[in-house]
């Protein structure tokens, strides 16, 4: 029996008003009759994630959470007390992250990034925000360009601080960057490096000319497509104004723009791009 995880639980008691599990652990756990799947019978197994609505009980739902146990999300704070603060992580009991695992203050209606870890006892989980020794540092399933999942959990003078793939921390540079970012937000990243100080340097977007063009390529046909075939931009417009409406460099969209025209895909106009039909 795993609390803050997902155990496979066996149907020991089924009522019209209650539901008992066997997980493995001295006691029958409860669950909540409706929500036991459909068409389940005693006897049957099925996936739960157990959670601790106060300390000494022991609950079954099969809601799943924000995050399980070595897991990490970004979760809205619930409230804030004098023993630490309480997140949203879609269940009943919000998740606890005590004082002593605050980077900073936290209030109400601020988002918080977290990993799910076990709690000073041992018998239940915790949130904490102190997690820059918790990182995987086996990097052998990583690989230059590798698209990942990146969650931005703090922001620096050389740019974001992110978790790839809930399991690695990495850093997308400041001047890389081409949209406003705010802890909490996920993204699809791209590896650029690995480091040896145990740092990944990473991307938003697919490294080499090649694989950023192409995806620059579908981002400017799709917004020709969605403002009716034209943009108000071309190869003289600003980096900024570039950057604002496409999220790219000017450099990529230079370059992509000129093998669209060659394609005959667009044309270029004194003030904009012009899809061709």
């Amino acid at each position: 029996m795993i609390i803050g995880d997902y155990n496979q639980a066996k149907i020991v008691t089924l009522t019209d008003t209650a539901c008992f599990l066997d997980t493995g652990g001295e006691a029958d756990i409860y669950m909540p009759i409706d929500e036991v799947p459909e068409g389940a019978a005693r006897g049957d197994k099925i996936e739960v994630f157990l959670y601790n609505p106060s300390k000494d009980e022991v609950k079954a739902t099969t809601v799943k959470p924000s995050a399980a146990m070595g897991g990490f999300a970004a979760l809205e704070v619930t409230d804030s007390t004098s023993f630490g603060v309480f997140l949203d992580w879609g269940l009943p009991k919000d998740l606890l992250v005590p004082t002593r695992n605050l980077r900073a203050d936290l209030s109400p209606g601020d988002i918080a990034v977290v990993k799910i870890v076990p709690d000073f006892d041992g018998i239940g989980v915790v949130g904490t925000c102190k997690f820059d020794e918790l990182f995987d540092d086996d990097f052998s399933s990583l690989y230059p360009n590798k698209k990942v999942d990146i969650l931005v959990f703090g922001i620096s003078p050389l740019g974001a601080r992110v978790i790839i793939d809930n399991r690695f921390q990495g850093l997308l540079y400041r001047n890389e960057i081409f949209e406003k970012l705010r802890i909490g937000d996920s993204h699809t990243g791209y590896i650029k490096k690995i480091r040896d100080d145990g740092l990944i340097d990473a991307a938003l977007q697919p490294q080499g000319f090649l694989a950023a063009s192409k995806e620059a390529r579908t981002i400017i046909l799709d917004a020709l497509e969605d403002s009716n075939g034209y943009l108000p931009l071309n190869d003289k417009s600003s980096a900024d104004d570039i950057n604002s409406t496409l999220c790219m460099s000017k450099k990529v969209f230079k370059k992509t723009i000129g093998g669209l025209y060659k394609e005959k895909k667009i044309s270029i106009e004194p003030d904009g791009l012009r899809l061709l039909r």
